[in-house]
């Protein structure tokens, strides 16, 4: 896994991904780094997915469709 070697100040991860949804994703990189800062992104209707993905670590959630400002405001908190 790449995030073993790059070490980013910042993950964001799609909870709809191809080959792995973003919360094995998210589950697996906080299993490498406990303090990463993951947001996850979501369609409106997922709550209980963005409840999940708190749970297990993400930082923060930006629910689509967004606007720029609700992006900054997201970063500006980490």
């Amino acid at each position: 896994m790449e995030s073993k070697i790059l070490k980013p100040d910042i993950v964001t991860l799609d909870i709809t991904m191809p080959v792995m949804d973003g919360l094995q994703a998210l589950k697996q990189i906080k299993a490498i780094d406990k303090s990463a800062k993951v947001i996850m992104i979501s369609a409106m209707g997922q709550e209980g997915i963005v409840r999940e993905a708190i749970i297990s670590g993400a930082t923060g959630f930006i629910v689509k469709p967004f606007k720029e400002e609700t992006i900054l405001k997201v970063f500006e908190k980490l």
